[in-house]
C-alpha cells in the first residue's frame, strides 16, 4: 500500500481490494486505497468524510457501495457513511443507534426477496 496503517477496514469487490481508514501511529486516517486489479497497484481513491479506525466495513450485494460503520477517532463513533463505486463519492447515512469500534459487520443475503 501507499500508507502505512493498522487498525483499518478492508473489503473485497470485483474491481479490487480496498484499505479503509485506519491508524497509521501518529493519527486517525480517512483516506482509502484500492488495490486495482488490473493496473496491478494501490491506487487512492476519494477519501472518507471523518477520519477513524477499528471501524467495519460491508460491500452491498450488488456490489456498487461499500459501507463504513462506526470506528474510533479519539471517541467511539456512531457514524455510518457509503462510498460509491461508480462515482467515487462518498456520503453520509443516518448514524447507528449506539457508538461502536473493534467491531465486525456482515451482509446476509436473503432467499426470501
Amino acid at each position: 500500500m501507499k500508507e502505512a496503517r493498522r487498525a483499518l477496514a478492508a473489503v473485497v469487490l470485483p474491481d479490487g481490494i480496498y484499505a479503509i481508514g485506519g491508524y497509521d501511529g501518529r493519527q486517525y486516517l480517512a483516506t482509502v486505497e484500492k488495490f486495482d486489479l488490473n493496473r496491478q497497484e494501490w491506487v487512492y481513491v476519494k477519501s472518507m468524510n471523518t477520519a477513524r479506525c477499528t471501524l467495519s466495513a460491508v460491500a452491498s450485494s450488488d456490489c456498487q457501495y461499500i459501507y463504513v460503520l462506526g470506528g474510533y477517532n479519539g471517541k467511539a463513533l456512531n457514524l455510518v457513511e457509503r462510498y460509491s463505486v461508480m462515482s467515487n463519492t462518498w456520503e453520509l447515512m443516518p448514524p447507528m443507534n449506539v457508538k461502536r469500534f473493534m467491531h465486525q459487520s456482515v451482509t446476509l443475503l436473503r432467499s426470501d426477496l
